[in-house]
């Protein structure tokens, strides 16, 4: 094995265990809220400081199937953590919104699995670069 397809798996890897050992540290407090890490995900999506967005752009953002997103916001709606409507543009979408539990519950989560990340081991600094990497890798399409 080259070095590059070296230095390739063992960063999927890590990042495989950072996703995993988030996944096994925080399940406890996602219980408590009555969300599984795909609903917990789900609602995470929901930006309350953004407009409400359609179920086909939250499936993509989840990286899921249109049927897999209606599945998990249905199952949020039904716990009264978010609104599904039809959009005002365009009355064939359905846009997805938090309701006021919804906004609360979602800051908990959100707060519970930053305090449980194994990231919090990074300084400052590390966390930007990791940031910043992350999100170029993301985005290149590969």
């Amino acid at each position: 094995m080259d070095l590059r397809t070296a230095d390739t798996a063992a960063a999927l890897l890590a990042a495989y265990d950072v996703t995993a050992r988030t996944t096994e540290s925080v399940t406890p407090a996602l219980d408590e809220l009555g969300l599984t890490m795909n609903t917990a995900y789900a609602l995470w999506m929901v930006d309350p400081e953004a407009d409400a967005l359609p179920m086909k752009e939250l499936a993509a953002r989840m990286h899921c199937t249109p049927q897999n997103a209606t599945f998990l916001y249905g199952q949020l709606e039904q716990r009264g953590l978010v609104e599904r409507r039809p959009d005002a543009s365009d009355g064939r979408q359905r846009v997805v919104s938090l309701t006021a539990r919804g906004g609360t519950v979602r800051a908990s989560m959100i707060e519970a699995v930053l305090r449980h990340s194994p990231l919090n081991g990074l300084t400052q600094r590390e966390l930007a670069v990791v940031g910043r990497l992350l999100v170029k890798a993301a985005r290149s399409g590969a």
